[in-house]
């Protein structure tokens, strides 16, 4: 298959505002921080298709007290064939709020590993502080 190799690249966001349960409330949360951040209005259309597969593998650094894990989390899509930009995104939020008291807790987009588990691919939840 042919994955994209970034994701989000230049989307500016930070785990550290905690879980949000609620998807618009996510919407409204992310264009006010991107807004604040950046000056500008949020570029992307929140309904379009930015994942045209099924599933995807996040992989994630969380560092401990003298070392790191990395973890892996299974993300899918709710109508079972791809994900839109706020689909996505949402799901990103709630599996990056696990490293939301960490020094990397800013969003700095997803990269395609050039890996697969089981024929789903597996791409690098990067992350900066």
């Amino acid at each position: 298959m042919s994955y994209p190799k970034y994701i989000f690249k230049d989307i500016y966001w930070s785990f550290s505002i905690g879980p949000i349960t609620e998807v618009e409330q996510f919407v409204t949360e992310m264009e006010k921080y991107y807004k604040t951040i950046s000056g500008k209005n949020f570029p992307l259309k929140w309904d379009e298709v930015v994942f045209d597969f099924p599933k995807l593998e996040l992989q994630y650094l969380k560092y401990t007290e003298d070392d790191f894990e990395e973890p892996y989390e299974l993300v899918e899509a709710d109508n079972g064939l791809n994900f839109t930009v706020k689909e996505l995104l949402y799901k990103v939020h709630q599996v990056g709020v696990n490293l939301e008291n960490d020094d990397n807790c800013y969003f700095e987009g997803l990269l395609y590993s050039n890996d697969e588990n089981e024929n789903v691919p597996i791409y690098f939840l990067r992350t900066g502080s």
